[in-house]
């Protein structure tokens, strides 16, 4: 008995309950390595794909809040996943600016995930 009730347990803390509710203005993004350049850990801190990085949230009137070097790295594609943040805009909204741009391989509304 005592691991029947172990295992729900388990078993109810092992799926999370996606909310429909999203963070305000806040984005996980994928973006292309530009052509030429070798993404390297020093060139996502401050490299010239740092500044590209920089460039692509700015043009849509946001900022980056943190880079995931590790799994960017990691990716065989080359891209490079980002969590992009704006004070003026919902995440929806900013999801759907930064898809404009052509180098946003992706850009998806940060859900906020609760364990049930």
């Amino acid at each position: 008995m005592k691991l029947l009730a172990l295992f729900m347990a388990v078993l109810c803390f092992s799926f999370p309950a996606f909310s429909g509710e999203t963070a305000k203005g806040e984005v996980l993004a994928v973006l292309r390595t530009p052509q030429g350049m070798c993404l390297t850990e020093e060139s996502l801190k401050n490299g010239e794909i740092r500044k590209y990085i920089d460039l692509t949230a700015v043009s849509a009137d946001a900022r980056v809040v943190s880079i995931f070097d590790s799994l960017s790295l990691l990716n065989k594609e080359g891209n490079i996943f980002v969590f992009i943040a704006s004070d003026k805009m919902t995440s929806e909204e900013l999801a759907s600016e930064l898809k404009k741009n052509p180098n946003v391989v992706s850009a998806s509304p940060n859900r906020k995930v609760y364990i049930q």
